[in-house]
């Protein structure tokens, strides 16, 4: 055959199957679109499916591609032993779950009224202030205004401007009418709080700030138990000899040596735990200290500190936050007097962050605190706070931190919240109290107002209770609540009900809108899981696995025949008349497409010699009722559209070609690539053969992402710091 009647040939048999290769063309596009329409529903940290650190991790493509060849493996073997009531239903199952992931955010863009975006808004800065210190219970803290100090509630309201109350007030002047102008240090003291300026140790009762005792003391940090009181010098602990204060007389018994990597000049946080323990914290080193009951028998400087427990900041990195308040994981709720569990949390200068559960003993581990190993964090921690951000009694973990503040709940510590701001490169202090919701009064739950501090900025924010009323609360294993609304009650009766329909009745147009709807969920959910760099060697590796599965080993048409033969939508069915019913299709429909292109092409090779006459006759085709359709597999879908959906959940913006953003432009641009080798394959396909679709598809959509990548954002397009794990 010449090439000109080819081309005559694949002209007809293309324009002969134009409604089945339009129909298909729209679904694979509108399915892509649909994915981007509910991306932004699922693009937030706790929806990647392995976290915001395993979105650049090609060990977890590897692991993704492992799962799909098990799978395949596995419904093929169940196929052969004649088990197909278990694949049926285990592939239901699945695409129950996957169907969630787009009906969820479908319904609640119909029903749901938007959850109003939360901002920092200005607020008068404390006037000559310093903020000093947050109490255990966040909505009370402690300032310097270089003449008192004050301890202030309530910093902000619901309407900005609304300023902080004066609990008390202690004069800060020293005897000489003067002020200090050294640094400031507080210490929790369990029911005081102690002060020290490197002139004098004070303690203040917590209540209402009178002294209750003082001593003229050249100290950084102190703390005062039942029987003494001490102070931090230097790299010093010493009990204060209330009789020759000042170091007048040096009592060298009572003096111990600090850790050489804690400087009292770098001092960070202090509390006294009970009257045996007393946890100290600075920027190179934090630890327990036991305090000392009796002196001992050595000379100064030669007698160490007995230390419980030590961290130290790993080389190169340095503590830059740290918080001291109850545990999110407590049973109890926070107020109650049985919750006693406390929490140390300390970030660092490279994004590290450490939890650390104190008992009542000792001080161990949370393990809890997972975000060193999904490293949620890349540049320096500059505020923490524990705090209760809707007064249900459990506490929510707060992160200032690359100019967003973030909030995590729940026992797995879910990010709930995400703020823009402050954006300052120094200490972030943060404080928090809650003021009455009424529609959710009957259950006690309140608008929280968190308040944060720098040193150029004070802002305000409401974290407004859910304006969606739920239609039941449940309790996660931390006494978290857990709202389930009436749009994720309807998403689920209409999932369950394509499910009962797939399986009485699983005509084309059934298969379709499942398939659609799952094959947009999963796009979005891998799509916002892997970058760009990651979607690429995973499409690259499966394009070449589908060739193979199809053209060698052939197991990819037996995998696709089980399916047709259950009417399972994990393909997209395109009739090319109105006379075709999917329920006519036999348990072997592309194998036999197959089988029938081999015997064409026999047919045609055949000449006049006596071997060629004496060969057998192919098979007729096989009768069929109705018309004919065309067949493409789900995954033929949806790696395409997970690379559009990467592409636009992880590319830079800031620039717009043609009124798009970069990430929409680069989106849209593979969406046309694979719709190019969607034309490229359909020229196969005409003729009657089926066709492994990810290498042409897969290649058109990597042409154009890598073209509108570099035309959008450059290099960026494939700089993502991919590591193996």
């Amino acid at each position: 055959m010449t090439g000109e009647s080819r081309m005559a040939v694949l002209k007809d048999a293309m324009v002969g199957q134009w409604r089945s290769m339009g129909g298909m063309a729209g679904m694979f596009v509108g399915t892509i679109l649909l994915a981007i329409y509910i991306q932004p529903f699922w693009d937030r940290p706790e929806s990647r499916a392995f976290g915001e650190a395993g979105t650049t991790k090609v060990g977890l493509i590897g692991l993704e591609f492992v799962l799909i060849l098990i799978f395949t493996g596995v419904i093929i073997w169940l196929a052969k032993k004649g088990l197909q009531i278990i694949i049926k239903w285990a592939v239901l199952i699945i695409l129950w779950i996957s169907l969630s992931y787009c009906l969820i955010p479908l319904s609640s863009y119909a029903l749901d009224t938007p959850q109003p975006l939360v901002e920092f808004r200005d607020e008068a800065m404390l006037e000559n202030g310093t903020f000093l210190f947050t109490d255990v219970e966040p909505s009370t803290f402690l300032v310097d205004n270089h003449t008192h100090l004050i301890k202030m509630g309530n910093a902000s309201g619901i309407d900005s401007g609304q300023s902080s109350n004066e609990i008390w007030s202690w004069p800060l002047i020293i005897n000489n009418n003067s002020y200090s102008y050294h640094s400031k240090n507080i210490v929790d003291n369990i029911d005081s709080y102690i002060y020290c300026d490197l002139t004098r140790w004070v303690k203040l009762s917590k209540s209402n700030g009178n002294i209750i005792s003082s001593y003229n003391e050249s100290c950084t940090a102190g703390f005062s138990t039942s029987e003494n009181d001490w102070a931090i010098k230097d790299n010093y602990l010493y009990k204060i000899d209330p009789f020759h204060s000042n170091g007048s007389a040096v009592i060298h018994s009572w003096w111990y040596n600090l850790p050489e990597q804690f400087q009292g000049v770098e001092f960070m946080r202090g509390v006294l735990l009970n009257d045996d323990k007393f946890l100290l914290i600075s920027s190179n080193w934090a630890g327990i200290i036991e305090i000392p009951k009796n002196q001992h028998s050595g000379e100064f400087n030669e007698v160490n500190a007995t230390i419980l427990w030590q961290i130290a900041p790993s080389s190169g990195d340095s503590f830059t936050a740290s918080a001291w308040g109850h545990s999110p994981w407590d049973q109890n709720v926070w107020w109650s007097e049985n919750s006693t569990d406390r929490l140390l949390m300390i970030g660092t200068e490279l994004g590290g962050l450490h939890g650390y559960l104190w008992d009542g003993e000792e001080l161990t581990i949370e393990g809890h605190i997972k975000f060193n190993e999904r490293e949620a964090f890349n540049s320096a921690i500059q505020g923490i706070m524990l705090g209760d951000d809707q007064s249900d009694g459990h506490i929510d973990l707060w992160i200032a931190s690359g100019g967003e503040t973030r909030m995590f709940s729940g026992s797995t510590m879910v990010e709930s919240l995400m703020i823009e701001g402050p954006v300052d490169d120094g200490p972030i202090d943060m404080v928090l109290y809650t003021v009455e919701a009424p529609r959710w009064e009957e259950l006690g739950i309140e608008d929280g107002i968190l308040t944060s501090y720098s040193h150029n900025t004070t802002q305000s924010a409401v974290a407004a209770t859910p304006v969606n009323n739920p239609a039941y609360i449940l309790q996660d294993s931390a006494g978290y609540w857990i709202p389930i609304y009436w749009s994720q009650i309807i998403a689920m009766i209409v999932a369950t009900t394509l499910m009962v329909v797939l399986t009485i009745r699983p005509e084309w147009y059934v298969v379709n809108t499942t398939g659609i709807l799952t094959g947009a969920g999963v796009i979005t959910i891998i799509g916002v899981s892997f970058v760009p760099t990651l979607i690429l060697i995973f499409m690259v590796i499966t394009a070449i696995y589908d060739w193979y599965a199809v053209y060698k080993s052939k197991h990819m048409l037996d995998l696709a025949d089980t399916m047709i033969g259950l009417k399972l939508p994990i393909l997209l069915v395109a009739p090319q008349d109105n006379e075709y019913s999917f329920l006519d299709e036999g348990a072997d429909t592309m194998s036999w497409m197959d089988e029938e292109k081999v015997a064409q092409s026999d047919v045609r090779q055949k000449d006049d010699s006596p071997e060629d006459k004496a060969r057998p006759t192919p098979p007729p085709p096989r009768p069929k009722k109705g018309g004919n359709a065309l067949f493409m597999g789900l995954g033929d879908v949806i790696f395409p559209g997970m690379l559009v959906v990467s592409a636009l959940t992880f590319l830079p913006g800031g620039g717009t070609i043609l009124g798009l953003s970069d990430p929409m432009f680069v989106a849209l641009g593979t969406l046309l690539g694979g719709l190019l080798g969607y034309t490229v394959l359909m020229s196969y396909v005409a003729m009657g053969r089926p066709q492994a679709g990810l290498p042409l598809l897969n290649g058109g959509s990597i042409l154009g992402y890598l073209l509108s990548g570099f035309i959008a954002v450059g290099t960026a397009a494939i700089s993502f710091g991919i590591t193996i794990f």
